[in-house]
């Protein structure tokens, strides 16, 4: 097995350190200098190191002055269509941790957006996601059992799990739909997400497709409102007219 990249053992030293709180929000970090000093490495390595804090949002850097601490979690862009793209390229930096991986009694509504009969089992990921050492969303996945067979641990809590999935399972999604609501947290979602109770939760229901039709998953995940943006595109018929009053 090969070794890990020199940066990458100076980033995860420096992450640590500020999720720790030893590096508290607003300090600045070690210069260069003293970084090649107690790690010794070369100044590339180092600044390779403080690039990747700058893209987990942990740091900020000033030209001429330092990197520091963030002062508060960043606000996060999240692409509705886009998500595991960012992720595999490195544009959203999320850490994902599974909270539960079980077969589930498949409540009513879910039972009918996936075409399966009322309390039947389904496989039910629940996940947290966060981003710059903070929580920014939790979310559900309901799968049918024979669609979910293939799917590790490993895949489970990847970021890139659509992506993974579709490889492992020799899958192909085609398509998805999705709503958009808002709605206040319970207690639970305060404690995993660490949010008041008079922060709203931005919530999506994204329901996957395979290429016959199917409906290969419903997932919903709510995002904490003070962290995130949700953005979206969608295309116009080129023979779309002004409606006339």
């Amino acid at each position: 097995m090969s070794a890990s990249p020199l940066y990458r053992t100076v980033h995860r030293e420096l992450r640590q350190r500020i999720v720790s709180g030893i590096y508290p929000p607003g300090r600045s970090v070690p210069s260069e200098r003293r970084l090649i000093e107690e790690f010794k490495v070369s100044l590339i390595t180092v600044r390779r190191a403080l690039d990747e804090l700058v893209l987990d949002g942990l740091i900020v850097r000033r030209q001429g002055v330092g990197s520091f601490v963030r002062d508060r979690a960043r606000e996060v862009l999240v692409g509705m269509s886009s998500f595991t793209t960012d992720v595999m390229t490195g544009r959203l930096r999320v850490v994902r941790s599974v909270l539960k991986d079980s077969l589930d009694p498949v409540p009513a509504d879910i039972a009918e957006r996936l075409s399966v009969q009322q309390g039947s089992l389904v496989r039910f990921i629940s996940r947290l996601d966060s981003e710059g050492g903070s929580p920014l969303s939790i979310d559900e996945v309901s799968i049918p059992p024979a669609l979910a067979q293939l799917i590790t641990p490993d895949i489970a809590g990847s970021p890139s799990f659509l992506f993974l999935w579709q490889e492992k399972a020799e899958l192909q999604l085609t398509h998805a739909e999705y709503e958009v609501s808002v709605c206040l947290p319970g207690a639970e979602d305060q404690k995993v997400l660490s949010i008041g109770p008079d922060v709203p939760l931005l919530v999506t229901g994204e329901l996957y497709h395979t290429a016959d039709g199917g409906a290969a998953a419903w997932v919903v995940t709510r995002y904490r409102s003070d962290r995130t943006r949700l953005l979206g595109s969608y295309g116009l018929r080129r023979d779309m007219r002004r409606a006339e009053g």
